[in-house]
């Protein structure tokens, strides 16, 4: 591990963010703090200003990317609107099977890092875990606590034969390797995990929230 320091690196924001963090992995990324958080009420990103008491809802990042790339940009900006709800599940730079690995791996260390940075806050952080291979879980994982509620989204992941399967044992790995205490799901119900796992919590993600909101007319 590798702990990093900030003076020479100052013209570059994200090393602000990761300053005081043990960096760990083939790809250095930073180590987070395990929590055992179960959300209930989940809005997104782009919902974060139509809710009346944010304090009882839990804020996720399971959308289009454009919506938070700007968090990127200046994290420091948003942590006054995160602190106003009861957690953060962390940002989810997208990672594409028709993606370069280094623009995979620049954008899970962008996910890692801005989770670093909440934590560093005092914010109550639900970290995120994505992979487009079975052979990114040679470092997508890096950093991410053991026996800790960890995020996931089928976002993306149900429209083909190749894109569930390689989801589906993706999660094998990541419950053979993180033992998460929770893993949750934005999305779902799978019977294929359900039958195998009884760590698994599911919510609404925001395309399920929106078609609900249009069958009753909100």
């Amino acid at each position: 591990m590798n702990q990093i320091s900030i003076q020479k690196y100052r013209p570059f924001r994200y090393c602000d963010y990761l300053n005081g963090s043990n960096l760990v992995g083939s790809e250095y990324y930073p180590e987070l703090q395990p929590t055992n958080i179960i959300p209930d009420k989940v809005i997104g990103f782009n919902e974060k200003n139509s809710v009346k008491d944010p304090s009882n809802y839990y804020l996720d990042h399971f959308i289009d990317d454009y919506h938070f790339e700007s968090v990127w940009g200046n994290c420091d900006k948003y942590l006054e609107k995160y602190r106003q709800f009861k957690g953060v599940i962390t940002t989810d730079f997208s990672v594409y099977r028709d993606m370069p690995l280094w623009v995979r791996k620049y954008n899970v260390g962008r996910n890692r890092t801005i989770a670093y940075h909440l934590q560093k806050n005092g914010i109550n952080v639900i970290p995120v875990a994505s992979w487009a291979y079975l052979e990114d879980f040679d470092w997508c994982l890096d950093g991410l606590p053991k026996e800790s509620s960890v995020a996931i989204s089928t976002n993306g992941c149900m429209s083909n034969f190749i894109s569930k399967n390689v989801f589906l044992d993706g999660v094998d790995e990541l419950q053979r390797i993180l033992h998460p205490s929770n893993l949750i799901i934005a999305g779902g119900p799978l019977p294929e995990l359900d039958k195998k796992y009884d760590n698994i919590r599911y919510y609404k993600n925001f395309s399920q929230r929106l078609n609900e909101r249009r069958r009753h007319g909100k």
